[in-house]
């Protein structure tokens, strides 16, 4: 529970520091997506998050936790056995994660969960009625609907930004609505067919 409450930067710190997979990394992402009246849902993937975090050794993940809440980044690094670096931009570290989590997806071995977000990822952006209704009415996980409409609503405004104006930056702001969109429906896929 403490994890989920550090920004995506310093929870993919605390991860790659403990050497911990992209899947965990996505379980918290998407319970702080949750609202706050899904509750149960809440306490469900905080449970699945708990399994997934039996094997880590727990004096290494409160260290970690300590020193993110300290702001040590020197311990954080020390204790990651890496160089400690003196400047530590936030958007960088985002691009960096956004790469890795690129990589190990493709390296995964489950096609299945990739094929269905991406089939939900086309239909979604095209407005394909029948995909929309599979995906909203998928019962057996609990996820946040709401933020999966704004995430839609954000890559299609961020399509028709492009069209009218070519600018570098909206093509970077398109290329971070349809990674932030990929990613919600590649761990809401994994979690269907796990269920």
């Amino acid at each position: 529970m403490e994890l989920a409450d550090f920004s995506p930067p310093q929870i993919n710190l605390i991860l790659r520091a403990a050497s911990l997979e992209l899947e965990i990394y996505d379980a918290i992402m998407l319970v702080k997506r949750l609202g706050p009246d899904v509750r149960e849902g809440k306490r469900r993937q905080f449970n699945y998050i708990g399994r997934l975090l039996r094997n880590v050794q727990p004096e290494l993940m409160e260290n970690l936790i300590q020193a993110t809440k300290d702001g040590d980044h020197a311990k954080l690094h020390a204790l990651s056995g890496q160089r400690t670096q003196t400047i530590v931009n936030e958007e960088e570290i985002q691009e960096e994660e956004d790469e890795e989590e690129e990589t190990d997806i493709e390296e995964e071995a489950h096609p299945k969960y990739i094929e269905l977000a991406d089939r939900w990822f086309q239909g979604l952006i095209n407005k394909n009625s029948s995909i929309t209704n599979e995906v909203y009415s998928v019962q057996d996980v609990d996820f946040d609907r709401q933020e999966l409409r704004k995430l839609v609503r954000r890559v299609q405004t961020m399509q028709g930004r492009t069209v009218d104006d070519s600018a570098a930056d909206s093509e970077a702001a398109l290329r971070g609505a349809r990674k932030s969109l990929s990613r919600f429906l590649r761990s809401l896929a994994k979690q269907t067919l796990m269920v």
